[in-house]
């Protein structure tokens, strides 16, 4: 517990396929499915993925501002933040990756500068992964924002 947030750490990380952008979006893979089935038929869980979307509701009936996933390796953090004493939300919190990838569009940087960065193979997974949440933030900006598929397109970072 901290003056402005909750962390809840679990060690392990999210188990199967899922990122943290699907949570409470898609059916997670079950790390064991018959003693999941077992608890939901003795009522001791409801096994049905509603728990986040729930969580989210809760959150913003309550005027707060949305939870903080991350994955890492071999851990799963969740922050919960307060309001800020002048009633507005926390600043939007950042991953190690989503700095460095900033750091490196400090320059402006093509679909393929960005996904050589990553180390990924796919310009389109790379950007939608990883440069559209943080243009979406405000933190990355478009060359050419008219235009967001253009061949010519540079990503470049608008604020640290």
């Amino acid at each position: 517990m901290y003056e402005d947030r909750l962390e809840i750490r679990n060690p392990g990380g999210i188990y199967g396929r899922l990122r943290v952008d699907q949570l409470g979006k898609v059916q997670p893979d079950t790390r064991n499915p018959v003693l999941a089935s077992a608890l939901e038929i003795l009522e001791v869980t409801e096994n049905r993925y509603s728990g986040i979307p729930t969580m989210r509701r809760a959150l913003a009936g309550a005027g707060l501002p949305e939870p903080v996933f991350q994955d890492t390796r071999g851990s799963f953090l969740v922050e919960f933040y307060k309001m800020r004493e002048d009633g507005q939300e926390q600043p939007d919190r950042l991953t190690e990756e989503e700095k460095s990838l900033l750091i490196f569009c400090r320059t402006p940087r093509t679909r393929r500068e960005i996904c050589d960065y990553l180390g990924l193979s796919s310009t389109t997974y790379a950007i939608q992964r990883h440069v559209t949440p943080l243009v979406e933030k405000g933190f990355i900006c478009l060359s050419i924002p008219e235009k967001p598929s253009s061949p010519r397109q540079l990503y470049f970072t608008a604020r640290v």
